[in-house]
C-alpha cells in the first residue's frame, strides 16, 4: 500500500514538472481545450440598415479563410459579419468564385459524414457548400464553410440561386 502511494505521488510530481509523458500523465494533466467561438465574444454582427436594402439580387457572400470570417455584402456594403470554420488540416476549402447552385433549408444530410447541414448552399454544383455547423474557434470542417445559426439563416434568406460567393485565402475588403 505504501509503495503504491509513493509511486503515485512520484508520478504526480514528475507529471507536474513535465518529466513524464505517459498516458497516466496525460490523464492527470489533460491539455487545455480551446474555447468555442461563441465564448470569445459576439458571434454574428448585423448592420440592419444595410441588410434592409437586400433584394437577393444585390448581394454576394465573401469568405476569408485567413481570418475565419464570412461577410454578406449588399450593394458592396457589409450587412452581416460572422465567424466561420473552414477545412481542418489535411482537408481543403476551395478558393475562387462560385455561385449558389442549390439551397436546402432543412433536411440536408452529408452523404459522406452523415451530419445534418441546415441552411445548405451548394457552391457551383460541387460537393462543397456553406451551411450551419459547429464552430470550435478554429478550422475544423471537412471542406465546407460552417456558419453559426444566425449567420447561416441570414445569408440563406438574403441570397438566391446564382448569388456569387467569393472564397479568398485572405480578403482585403475590396
Amino acid at each position: 500500500m505504501k509503495i503504491t502511494m509513493s509511486v503515485r505521488a512520484l508520478t504526480l510530481s514528475l507529471c507536474a514538472i513535465g518529466v513524464l509523458s505517459f498516458t497516466s500523465c496525460e490523464t492527470l494533466n489533460p491539455p487545455a481545450k480551446k474555447k468555442p467561438q461563441a465564448a470569445r465574444g459576439p458571434s454574428t454582427k448585423v448592420n440592419e440598415m444595410v441588410l434592409k436594402q437586400s433584394n437577393r439580387k444585390n448581394t454576394r457572400v465573401v469568405i476569408d479563410i485567413a481570418d475565419q470570417k464570412s461577410y454578406l455584402l449588399v450593394n458592396g456594403k457589409i450587412a452581416v459579419t460572422s465567424p466561420i470554420s473552414s477545412a481542418r488540416p489535411g482537408k481543403y476549402t476551395p478558393r475562387g468564385t462560385f455561385n449558389i447552385s442549390e439551397k436546402v433549408r432543412t433536411g440536408k444530410i452529408s452523404t459522406i459524414y452523415g451530419v445534418h447541414m441546415p441552411y445548405w448552399m451548394r457552391l457551383s454544383g460541387s460537393a462543397y457548400g456553406v451551411h450551419m455547423g459547429h464552430l470550435p474557434g478554429y478550422p475544423a470542417s471537412a471542406g465546407c464553410v460552417r456558419l453559426p445559426e444566425k449567420a447561416a439563416q441570414l445569408i440563406y434568406d438574403n441570397t438566391t440561386y446564382g448569388t456569387r460567393v467569393n472564397i479568398y485565402s485572405s480578403w482585403n475588403g475590396a
